[in-house]
């Protein structure tokens, strides 16, 4: 036998972009909004505890920290609205696709056949949104490749459902194809 390495043309290829992608809650906007606020919170304690023991007083730099800090309080809360606006999901017949940033933007498809399990995981204020994680996992890897946060509970589980019986099924198919 010959060996032969055809040329694919581009242009016939599927286009992930053309795939309408599933967006988060809505509660997770205001979950994002929340975790802004908090970390806010405990930034501007810590300027209230260097503003009252600073033995300095020097007031230009007090002050310039409390707008350094505002104007960053303020950025944040903007790149966590268009951070939700930018991330959705898809699943299709053979894989998942992700995508998010607002600066980088990223998009990651994993096939089925790459997956070795996906799990649901939820913090204290996803939980009080009623919102949960869906961590996607393949071979060999430390930490999740998907993770896909700001589903409504019952659609992170109809997902992670999907999902476990797609990597079952394509299990089963391995076996038939060695024996």
């Amino acid at each position: 036998m010959l060996f032969q390495n055809e040329q694919i043309s581009i242009a016939g290829l599927p286009q992930a972009e053309a795939v309408d992608f599933h967006k988060l809650s809505p509660s997770y906007r205001l979950v994002e909004v929340i975790a802004t606020c908090l970390l806010f919170a405990f930034l501007l304690l810590g300027w209230v505890f260097f503003y009252l023991i600073n033995p300095l007083k020097i007031a230009w730099l007090n002050w310039g920290l409390l707008s350094f800090w505002a104007v960053l309080f303020i950025l944040s809360l903007v790149v966590a609205l268009k951070r939700f606006a930018a991330e959705g999901y898809a699943l299709r017949e053979h894989d998942i696709l992700h995508k998010h940033g607002v600066w980088w933007r990223s998009l990651t498809a994993i096939p089925f056949s790459r997956m070795q399990h996906c799990e649901i995981s939820r913090g204290p204020v996803e939980s009080a949104f009623g919102l949960a994680t869906l961590k996607v996992y393949t071979a060999g890897g430390s930490g999740s490749d998907i993770s896909i946060s700001g589903l409504p509970m019952a659609e992170a589980q109809r997902v992670k459902e999907f999902v476990t019986r797609k990597i079952g099924d394509n299990e089963r198919i391995e076996n038939l194809e060695v024996d």
